[in-house]
């Protein structure tokens, strides 16, 4: 089969585009920061608008914020291949992260117009909205709102101001009363095909060009507020003490020894606030966001346990009340073995050194995967790094992603079933 790959104009094009998009970011934060419901993140999404357009898509923002391009297929009653990504980040992290994605998905495009390769599906291009977690706890909000997975209860979800979701929101623009316009019929979806950075250190350490996602982790995350007593610090002593910082700090160790006894857990504290904020004042109110990753669903659910035990036996030897809350989570995600199988056929024809893989990370192919057959290419990251200023992937490795993800297309389209 004849391919739509010529390096040089490609490769030109995908870093113009990566370059212009590392020009949309919040130049007060360090490194690559384009948060999503910032100035950032709109500029970017409608960056993403003008590009689809650009490249010959018919595109538009949805009620959730998703940008949305369609090139259409011969067949109108065929369904849609979606591929697409994310471009908001998080604080100070890096410049490919979801951009990667999203810029080979509009890569794909182009070549296969200038190939003179229509499709039989129509190939639908995704920006999805707010991949990364929020203030109030939840991600891959787009990808949740066309799955239908976007309830009351996240718009609800208040965060440390006070402040509701679904207001968050309205301030942005986007009407939560109109969400449910911008849910999907999976009847009318062939497959979602997502490309990505490897964003770990795995893909690097065996030489491998292309990873094949198996399996994208399960999130448990986690809101904990310990209530103590306020007193003196030199005149209280340790035993009558009842210091809510010290049960918060005992629950971070916690997390990191129930996260240290499996080889693909992990635990991570991303928030730790104390009240009174005094060195001489013993610690009233401690609060501690968290979280717990596992591929595998078992541990997630012993883990969780685990940590709930742990905090409350932290709480209880030292006479401080525990508020214990699981904010929105994830459990662990299979790709299609099908689609799976199609990706490692067509990159092992292309000659790319490829391999089989979980992802530690969570992604919207996670939230797809239950609503469509779903599968993810991988392409590696310097030393492991993201979600950091020094995140990078080799042009090179961008290219073979979006060679891959391009051929990958075409062979979906053509296959009787996936």
């Amino acid at each position: 089969m004849k391919t739509v790959r010529d390096p040089v104009p490609l490769q030109e094009r995908v870093d113009d585009d990566l370059d212009e998009l590392s020009k949309i970011v919040d130049d007060s934060q360090p490194g690559w920061t384009r948060t999503a419901l910032s100035e950032q993140d709109t500029a970017g999404r409608h960056w993403a608008l003008r590009r689809m357009r650009d490249a010959g898509l018919e595109a538009h923002i949805d009620a959730v914020g998703n940008v949305i391009g369609r090139w259409a297929g011969r067949d109108p009653a065929a369904g849609a291949i979606i591929t697409g990504s994310h471009t908001d980040t998080v604080p100070g992290g890096g410049r490919f992260d979801g951009n990667v994605g999203l810029v080979g998905a509009l890569e794909a495009v182009r070549a296969l117009r200038e190939a003179d390769r229509r499709l039989d599906h129509d190939l639908v291009v995704i920006d999805f909205f707010g991949e990364e977690p929020n203030d109030f706890g939840l991600s891959c909000v787009g990808s949740r709102a066309i799955t239908g997975d976007l309830t009351g209860e996240h718009l609800a979800l208040t965060d440390d101001t006070g402040t509701r979701y679904a207001d968050a929101l309205a301030a942005a623009g986007i009407d939560p009363a109109g969400l449910d316009k911008a849910r999907w019929d999976p009847s009318r979806v062939r497959a979602f095909l997502e490309l990505h950075i490897e964003q770990g250190p795995v893909m690097e350490q065996q030489g491998t060009q292309i990873g094949l996602v198996s399996t994208i982790t399960g999130t448990a995350r986690f809101r904990a507020l310990f209530h103590g007593r306020r007193d003196h610090s030199g005149t209280m002593p340790m035993h009558l003490r009842q210091d809510a910082g010290c049960a918060a700090a005992g629950t971070v160790l916690a997390v990191e020894r129930i996260a240290g006894e499996q080889e693909h857990g992990r635990g991570t504290i991303g928030s730790v606030t104390f009240t009174p904020d005094a060195v001489n004042v013993v610690t009233e109110r401690a609060e501690i966001f968290g979280e717990l990753r596992s591929p595998e669903r078992d541990w997630l659910q012993y883990a969780r346990t685990a940590l709930l035990e742990a905090a409350g036996t932290e709480a209880a030897t030292r006479g401080v009340t525990l508020d214990f809350e699981w904010l929105p989570g994830k459990a662990p995600a299979a790709m299609s073995p099908t689609l799976l199988d199609i990706c490692a056929d067509v990159v092992g024809g292309l000659g790319y050194r490829h391999s089989r893989m979980y992802s530690g990370a969570e992604h919207d192919a996670a939230v797809m995967a239950a609503f469509c057959p779903t599968a993810m290419l991988f392409v590696p990251s310097h030393a492991g790094r993201s979600h950091c200023p020094e995140e990078w992937t080799d042009s090179a490795d961008v290219l073979a992603g979006v060679h891959a993800l391009t051929e990958t297309i075409t062979r979906v389209d053509t296959t009787p079933a996936c």
